[in-house]
């Protein structure tokens, strides 16, 4: 191959130059997004390989989808109960769950997915077993408790509109409340949400407009801001 010299030299380097900056600049624009899209793809392939050891028998694995998921399984719960008492006994009954069934879990969808749709459910059963209590013993509690958790969780570095937004969630129908908890406090994409709730995503979207209309008259101050 003959040696390139002088102008063609020079007209070779600009070109790898003009080569490198465009790719650089489509680089820095995708390379957030697709940092964190090879995270999540990571931490998927390695809850997988957690499942497949306890399905061998390595009960170390679960003790370890225990350590990562426990936090974002409890902050989960306490949004959607409201009621701090009662968090950490529905939090082991909830991966008292997951041990009993994760031999049975099939990565159809993440792990993560799957521990938040068995937190939706046994959250809806605990808050059933709450409201009979109140309807046998009416004069033990009474349905304004039903946000009075989330005031108790109020904390020094809160303010009383954070406040007032967790009791306006808190007071919501499950059926609209777990779509609000979902999107706006854990973050979670429409695709994943419906798929936790078991519902088509024009439900979803349907669901979170009527549950910001509730929430409207609650908040009218706090959005007119």
């Amino acid at each position: 191959m003959p040696a390139i010299r002088g102008r063609d030299a020079l007209a070779t380097l600009d070109g790898l130059f003009f080569f490198f900056f465009k790719f650089s600049s489509i680089f820095c624009k995708f390379s957030s997004r697709c940092r964190s899209n090879i995270i999540v793809m990571a931490e998927i392939i390695d809850d997988e390989l957690l499942v497949e050891q306890f399905r061998r028998g390595d009960e170390s694995a679960f003790e370890r989808i225990v350590e990562r998921y426990s936090v974002d399984v409890a902050v989960l719960a306490n949004r959607l109960l409201g009621w701090p008492g009662e968090v950490e006994d529905v939090t082991q009954e909830i991966f008292l769950a997951v041990f009993l069934g994760l031999k049975k879990f099939r990565c159809e969808c993440s792990l993560k997915s799957w521990l938040f749709t068995i937190t939706i459910n046994k959250c809806r059963s605990c808050r059933h077993k709450r409201l009979l209590r109140w309807r046998r013993f009416p004069q033990v509690a009474d349905k304004s408790s039903l946000t009075s958790g989330f005031a108790a969780q109020k904390s020094p570095m809160d303010t009383e509109d954070h406040n007032r937004i967790r009791c306006a969630v808190a007071a919501l129908p499950a059926k609209y409340r777990e779509p609000i908890v979902l999107k706006y406090l854990q973050e979670l994409g429409t695709d994943e949400i419906s798929r936790i709730l078991g519902i088509s995503k024009s439900t979803l979207h349907v669901r979170l407009s009527r549950a910001r209309k509730r929430l409207e008259p609650d908040l009218a101050e706090l959005i007119e801001r």
